[in-house]
């Protein structure tokens, strides 16, 4: 008896901890018939210009990195991400010490909102009115450069946050 004691423990325990991680899945959480996708150019509804190039780049590079959709060309996805650019503004949030006017740092923010559609019956599979990308930055030379080079990062943390909240997705 003192030799099953250990061994029905640990079988309990088993037993326990699978049950508390029985609806949990590693992965996707999309539906099993949403495997690929297709993009077209963002929307741009801002004042910033050419920001929709940046921004279809990298959240197609944040499909691709992730993984749990593939994508495809239009005829052939099975879904169609359609993300419209809403809102593009700068906050300061570091000033030049001494000097609480001028800033030295900057918060540049992309907000968008996106829809995930099958397009067999354009169904809605998951969407967002506003989901925000950020990137702080220094200030560096002109304002015009410094926005070049951040646009970039700030572009990859709004893709990275929407296919996030696709294949994140809880029916």
């Amino acid at each position: 008896m003192k030799r099953r004691l250990p061994l029905l423990s640990a079988a309990a325990l088993l037993l326990l901890l699978s049950a508390g991680c029985v609806s949990y899945r590693l992965g996707s959480m999309l539906p099993a018939d949403v495997r690929t996708v297709y993009m077209p150019t963002c929307v741009n509804q801002t004042t910033e210009p050419l920001i929709e190039q940046d921004a279809t780049r990298a959240i197609l590079s944040q499909i691709q990195m992730d993984g749990s959709l593939r994508v495809a060309p239009e005829d052939t996805a099975d879904t169609i991400l359609d993300v419209t650019l809403v809102r593009f503004w700068l906050d300061p949030v570091a000033y030049v010490a001494g000097d609480s006017s001028t800033a030295n740092q900057y918060r540049m923010s992309i907000r968008a909102s996106f829809v995930l559609r099958r397009r067999a019956d354009n169904s809605v599979i998951v969407e967002s009115p506003g989901i925000t990308g950020w990137y702080d930055f220094d200030f560096a030379g002109d304002m015009t450069s410094s926005k070049a080079v951040a646009l970039r990062p700030a572009a990859e943390d709004l893709g990275r946050r929407i296919v996030n909240k696709i294949v994140q997705y809880w029916p």
